[in-house]
């Protein structure tokens, strides 16, 4: 037997639904790779082992706790073993089961196959990459026996069947991918917006990857980071590691105070960079660790050292997610009267002062046929609001105090009846919207008076049907419409911002992250690298399920949705609750609370499209 392993049960997820209580938050449950305790031993090649069984021995052993594969090197001819490399990436398959080809009996060559569903694949930046593709690879064996009659009874017996032709990356399916990987986030600076007000407002932006497991993955992750962003996420951001040499290895003897040696830079006149580096380390150990488990980082350059604390994390304006809201503002939601169409805070139903929670209410926001249709989007420092008319042919903005008496003049209009919709606010103050006329499907930005037609690198066939901005503006979560079959894809692109001012902006990269989702209804980002989604699987009902970033699977378990779910609205701020509307006869909006076994509770009545600030 090849490996041994201990192995854990996890229970499922679901929801249920209680009458009322208090709304309490719920984080996201862990991804489907944690809690995964199965530890592989990996067994030396032996004679008489058919060159099937050589194969399937070397591709376990490749993914056992071996720092150089040494076991697996074994299986390999000494030319072999000069041309693998392991560490160039790796293939994720549905099945790893090798078949022999059929031969004519060659005592000394054989070949076997391996063709299998290709469900993802790791680059030799270590990102993950979801695939839907066919893989098939040949291996060629050479018999390396000596001094033995290869023809005679016992030829078999005898065997030392060897690989001489490969290919070069880790080959492995989903279960050993998950027990040999560990997903973690590297950190890196958001570059500042040209045409913004205010100056730097750089925030750090994950960059999921995935590090071997039990093989150091501390060293492991800020080997990453010294590396570099992924391709995809290179051009919208920057590290202060660059023209560093970072030590090969992280100083974890007290594992709550890891220290890093880096060559390079000098702390004492380069304080500010060895900061940012710092802050670059802390947030890629924590989310390998978690925060609680680490009180702080230490720099050490030849001159100077730096450190990064958790209480600095808590407040430092670097802090991923720092953009998401106003300090101070937590919890705070908003939602539509179902009746009036007013903007309030569903918690208590108390309508927002201004305009858009007074009782006369403007033509333009009067629900029509008893039905509120136009969504909005509080900005981010919950001063301001943009709202989509109940045509959803113009955009207006108002402030949240007693000083918005008037709607004032759309800031944007369309030709289509129910054109406009998913307004959504980048903590840079930039309001983003779609366009959904058929005649010239839009993207718009918008920064005061300025509004500015964004391109999008979308798949053929396909249109905006949502956006939902990242508090820190990198990256685009969008619903792309099939326009033949009319069904919602979950995706995410990148936000490009030139020099050029307002008119430089696009969204370029867009690549499915839930394949798995065959519609999407809604999406809400829940952490700087995960978001929320509301969808479906091919022949089941709509569920919420956790998607990260880098369409790697999220938690094995999807949440039971609200009867009549339409909206899910979440933060990028864990301690907020998730809200969601329901199509009762009392436009019921429930909380989902708990650890364990959440709830849906009663968080407000009488209201609709719930919402957080952003």
């Amino acid at each position: 037997m090849p490996w041994v392993a201990l192995t854990v049960l996890l229970a499922a997820g679901c929801a249920t639904m209680p009458d009322s209580g208090e709304p309490q938050a719920v984080n996201p449950p862990p991804s489907s790779d944690q809690g995964v305790q199965v530890r592989v031993i990996p067994v030396p090649p032996r004679d008489g082992l058919s060159p099937r069984e050589v194969l399937q021995n070397f591709l376990d052993a490749s993914i056992s706790d071996e720092r150089d594969y040494q076991t697996a090197r074994q299986y390999l001819t000494p030319e072999a073993v000069k041309k693998w490399q392991p560490d160039s990436g790796a293939v994720v398959l549905s099945d790893t089961t090798p078949h022999q080809a059929p031969g004519d009996g060659d005592p000394d060559h054989a070949t076997v196959t391996l063709n299998s569903h290709q469900v993802a694949s790791l680059d030799a930046k270590h990102t993950y990459q979801p695939k839907d593709d066919q893989f098939g690879a040949t291996f060629t064996l050479i018999n390396v026996a000596k001094d033995a009659d290869k023809d005679g009874k016992d030829a078999a017996a005898k065997a030392q069947w060897r690989i001489t032709d490969l290919p070069n990356a880790l080959i492995l399916n989903q279960t050993n991918f998950h027990n040999a990987y560990q997903q973690v986030d590297r950190y890196f600076f958001s570059l500042p917006d040209p045409s913004g007000s205010g100056g730097d407002q750089s925030v750090l932006v994950p960059d999921p990857i995935f590090v071997r497991r039990r093989i150091d993955p501390a060293s492991a992750a800020v080997a990453a980071l010294a590396q570099g962003p992924s391709d995809w996420l290179r051009p919208a951001v920057r590290s202060a590691f660059d023209g560093t040499e970072p030590a090969a290895t992280v100083n974890t003897d007290d594992p709550s105070k890891p220290k890093l040696q880096v060559n390079g830079v000098d702390c004492v006149t380069s304080e500010r960079q060895c900061q940012q580096m710092a802050a670059q380390l802390y947030f890629t150990l924590a989310s390998l660790s978690g925060t609680g488990a680490l009180e702080k980082v230490t720099l050490t350059a030849k001159h100077g050292n730096v450190e990064f604390s958790s209480a600095t994390a808590k407040t430092s304006p670097w802090a991923p997610g720092a953009l998401a809201d106003t300090p101070g503002a937590d919890g705070q939601s908003y939602a539509r009267k179902a009746d009036t169409g007013q903007l309030e805070r569903p918690d208590s139903g108390a309508t927002v002062p201004g305009v858009l929670g007074a009782s006369t209410r403007p033509t333009a926001l009067t629900p029509v046929g008893g039905h509120v249709l136009g969504p909005f989007a509080v900005r981010r420092d919950s001063k301001a609001a943009a709202v989509v008319s109940e045509d959803g042919k113009a955009l207006y903005v108002a402030n949240l105090d007693d000083s918005a008496k008037q709607l004032g003049t759309p800031l944007l209009t369309s030709h289509a009846a129910q054109g406009l919709t998913s307004p959504s606010w980048d903590g840079l103050g930039g309001l983003w919207v779609v366009d959904r006329d058929p005649a010239n499907p839009q993207v718009w930005l918008l920064r005061g008076q300025n509004r500015t037609a964004v391109p999008v690198d979308l798949p053929t066939g396909s249109t905006v049907d949502t956006i939902r901005l990242s508090s820190d503006g990198t990256r685009a979560a969008v619903l792309l419409r099939n326009g033949t079959t009319g069904a919602h894809t979950l995706a995410l692109g990148l936000v490009l911002r030139g020099s050029g001012g307002p008119s430089a902006v696009s969204i370029v990269g867009v690549r499915a992250i839930a394949p798995q989702l065959s519609d999407v209804t809604s999406v809400s980002w829940v952490a700087p690298d995960q978001l929320l989604a509301l969808g479906k699987e091919i022949d089941s009902v709509p569920q919420l399920h956790y998607v990260p970033t880098d369409g790697s699977p999220g938690a094995d378990n999807a949440l039971q949705s609200v009867d009549g779910m339409t909206v899910v609205a979440a933060s990028e701020d864990h301690s907020d609750a998730v809200l969601a509307d329901s199509k009762d006869q009392d436009h019921t909006i429930y909380s989902l609370s708990g650890a364990g076994q959440p709830q849906w509770k009663i968080f407000g009545k009488d209201g609709v499209l719930p919402a957080y600030p952003g």
